[in-house]
């Protein structure tokens, strides 16, 4: 009996079994989600530990200054996941660094080697990096809102630049969170450097909030 006949008569309409077709499961976007607001919490709670003097100190020439490390944190998750939302694709670098969905740079430092901010205060240094890094993070999480977890899966085959091929949409989350605890972890090293504490991690991580 086809099954739309045999659905009928059982007293079923397909279309009724369809609009009953539960929600597409988000329980890893949402734990997604969760995970890098904590991210966040903990990215800026390590950028701001570092008194606004010492904003550009690098232990060494070969090596980005403090804040280079919190404007490139910043660029790459804009970048991952900007890739991972955007209809459009990119072979390249050169390609990419022109897509649309990135979010302009308050100061063309390099952030890709060894540099400076154009001349600044450096409070004006701490209050541009801030508002872009809380940006960029916004970003990621505005992009993850929009998605269901079958879609984490999807991506693989999508035109990307080299360093990203095979790169599901969850490998690019994955990788912009890795890539900010790499950075961040850097940074960290610097403020050991100028006999600063770094912030706790456990308390700045957690993902729900303990019952009193």
């Amino acid at each position: 009996m086809h099954r739309s006949v045999f659905l009928t008569l059982a007293g079923w309409s397909p279309l009724v079994l369809l609009s009953s077709k539960p929600v597409a499961d988000r329980t890893l976007v949402e734990n997604l989600i969760k995970r890098w607001k904590a991210n966040e919490a903990y990215t800026m709670a390590v950028w701001n530990a570092m008194p606004d003097a010492l904003l550009e100190y690098a232990p060494s020439e070969q090596q980005y200054t403090f804040a280079q490390h919190f404007m490139h944190i910043g660029y790459s998750n804009n970048m991952y996941v900007g890739i991972l939302a955007d209809v459009e694709t990119y072979p390249n670098y050169e390609t990419l660094k022109e897509a649309a969905f990135f979010i302009p740079r308050p100061d063309p430092v390099n952030l890709f080697q060894p540099d400076f901010f154009q001349q600044r205060e450096t409070t004006t240094i701490k209050s541009m990096v801030t508002d872009y890094l809380r940006a960029t993070f916004d970003f990621v999480c505005t992009n993850l809102e929009k998605l269901n977890d079958g879609q984490l899966s999807l991506g693989t085959k999508k035109t990307k630049p080299w360093f990203l091929a095979g790169h599901s949409n969850l490998d690019l989350v994955l990788r912009g969170e890795s890539h900010t605890a790499h950075h961040r972890a850097q940074a960290i090293t610097y403020l050991r450097m100028n006999d600063i504490r770094p912030p706790g991690y456990s308390k700045l991580n957690l993902l729900e909030v303990p019952a009193n």
